[in-house]
């Protein structure tokens, strides 16, 4: 698929290889700023390693990681293939499969922060919609989940908590939203763990510990810095509120590959050219073809002379793409490389399960009243019947979109050392039909592992399906529609091929771990990914070309100020919507 405007040719500023969040910002903020931007990737859909998939995609991509589907070499997917290991799948794909969005990268978004902020600058919101995360639990036993006290109210309405227990939280939830740094409560603290810290500082039990060290500062493992862990709760507390009572979004129809394929329209819109399905045969740097400078711009020519020129030979289309500057993520950039991806490494990896369930989660808090059995009436008085049912209705606990922490040792036989993450989504978040569910799990192994990832998160998806059946309704725990398990290495890297030869190349640094960091960590990565490829085309003597209306000058006919093509320096990320972009009604009706 190729979308763009017809006379640009095939020489760009900017080619851009795969369509990943991280690159899917770049590729539109360079748009947006007036440069020529290729943005290419390998597979037919959008997202890269972070696209939302249907079943019946979501089931061909393990296949073909996993060498179950004979498809043609490349570079590109032998990378893959190490990326992504140990995936199996069920045999059967459910019915109304095209109905799923299934996320690769499943991620919670603060509703304050780098991402959202982009989302509402870039104009992109309007191509996308949210739903406010429900819930977030910590699995405490078979059917029953601790609530995590996240704000003032929680704390307060708790019947689970001590008086002394509630002060305790009070004073931790005061310090946390405000500015810590330098205060008496911090000093000389900051690398310790953070564990420890909760627990020496402010005297926090167990259970508060492990509720706020892994469902409210999302630390990895017990060994985390305080600082860093204080400072994403700030970020998280300051967010509540803005769109609700929850901190955290989900995006529609699988999240970040809907959002990708958001900036990858904008960047269309803005002129774009775009190729999907055709696998990048070749990356190679070439000499620039400017043999004839203009007088008037010898310091712009000698900087063109010597800024590598690159050009990315694709699949059917017989003309090669050039650039001076390349974006790329990082399965696609040892093509650059005449050895091909040969050696790899994995600074840490992550078990993963997709699974499909037909029932929802009842996440009953410890603390809930169990339900009260009606009483005999006899004689029921008129109107009492109806007044009575209202009263002894058992509270409703089933989510529809919500996030369940599993701390290190919550289970006998789970991970000691990490702790485990189970996002369930459902209809409101356009991500499942009615009466469906996506189950995400996901288990960072810090240590090298000897089980395959099905035996490694068996435990976890039995716990969590036994909050399908709590004690108090007579049912019998969901079995899987469907199931995905497989290891996932982010941080997989190649030697790099020489300096010389990738001056020029930007490539897209690994993603993080943490459910509520993914998005923003890609957007902050995507904005230093920018200034380097603006710095770059500014030294290589290119200027970024915006068009505006002359208002001295006619269009031909009369009909209204003429357009000229201006040169003008970036001075920001993002330039000011104009006005056919700036819809400020859908920016914050989240």
């Amino acid at each position: 698929m190729r979308r763009g405007r017809a006379d640009d040719g095939m020489d760009f500023d900017v080619v851009v290889l795969g369509t990943g969040l991280s690159e899917s910002i770049v590729a539109a903020a360079l748009s947006k700023a007036g440069f020529k931007v290729a943005h290419v990737d390998n597979n037919q859909y959008y997202g890269g390693d972070e696209a939302s998939l249907t079943l019946d995609e979501l089931a061909e991509w393990a296949d073909i990681r996993s060498g179950r589907q004979d498809v043609p070499a490349s570079d590109y997917l032998a990378t893959q293939k190490a990326r992504y290991t140990s995936i199996s799948r069920s045999r059967t794909v459910p019915p109304q499969a095209r109905q799923y969005a299934v996320s690769l990268a499943p991620s919670i978004v603060p509703s304050i922060g780098p991402h959202i902020d982009s989302l509402i600058a870039s104009g992109v919101s309007r191509y996308g919609s949210f739903k406010l995360l429900e819930k977030v639990a910590v699995y405490d036993r078979p059917g029953l989940v601790q609530s995590v006290p996240g704000s003032k109210e929680d704390v307060f309405k708790s019947k689970a908590l001590s008086l002394i227990d509630k002060r305790r939280l009070m004073r931790f939830l005061m310090f946390a939203a405000g500015e810590f740094e330098g205060k008496k409560e911090l000093e000389g603290k900051e690398q310790s763990p953070f564990v420890q810290y909760l627990r020496e500082v402010f005297s926090l039990d167990d259970k508060a510990v492990n509720a706020i060290a892994y469902a409210l500062a999302f630390c990895v493992s017990g060994e985390e810095s305080t600082l860093p862990a204080l400072q994403r709760i700030r970020q998280y507390l300051r967010s509540t509120g803005r769109y609700g009572p929850s901190p955290f979004l989900v995006g529609h129809y699988g999240g970040c590959g809907e959002t990708a394929q958001g900036f990858c329209r904008t960047s269309a819109v803005k002129g774009g050219t775009y190729i999907l399905g055709r696998r990048v045969l070749s990356v190679k740097p070439c000499p620039n073809p400017s043999d004839n400078p203009p007088e008037d711009d010898k310091d712009a020519s000698e900087s063109i002379k010597t800024t590598p020129r690159y050009e990315v030979e694709m699949e059917d289309i017989d003309e090669k793409l050039t650039a001076k500057v390349l974006v790329s993520a990082a399965d696609y950039i040892h093509l650059s490389s005449q050895d091909g991806p040969s050696s790899f490494s994995a600074r840490y990896r992550v078990a993963r399960c997709i699974a499909v369930l037909d029932k929802p989660l009842v996440l009953t808090p410890v603390d809930a009243p169990e339900d009260t059995p009606a009483p005999d009436i006899e004689e029921p008085v008129e109107g009492a019947e109806e007044e009575q049912s209202d009263k002894l209705e058992p509270p409703n606990h089933e989510v529809d979109t919500a996030l369940l922490v599993f701390p290190p040792g919550t289970l006998q036989n789970g991970s000691t050392a990490a702790v485990a993450h189970a996002l369930i989504t459902g209809e409101a978040s356009m991500s499942a039909p009615r009466a469906k569910f996506i189950l995400n799990i996901s288990l960072p192994i810090t240590e090298l592992e000897t089980s395959n990832p099905e035996e490694l998160l068996r435990p976890y998806l039995d716990a969590t399906l036994s909050l399908t059946a709590p004690p108090a309704r007579e049912t019998v725990p969901a079995t899987p529609l469907f199931t995905v398990f497989y290891t996932h290495n982010p941080t997989l890297r190649r030697a790099s091929p020489p300096e010389s030869s990738l001056s020029s190349v930007i490539i897209t640094p690994s993603p993080t771990p943490l459910l509520p960091a993914i998005a923003d960590a890609a957007t902050g990565n995507a904005e230093a990914m920018f200034w380097k490829a603006v710095e770059q085309l500014k030294a290589a003597g290119v200027r970024r070309s915006v068009v505006k209306e002359s208002f001295g000058k006619v269009k031909e006919g009369g009909d209204g100020p003429a357009e000229v093509e201006e040169s003008q320096e970036v001075d920001s990320f993002w330039p000011p919507l104009d006005a056919t972009e700036d819809d400020s009604s859908t920016t914050d009706e989240w």
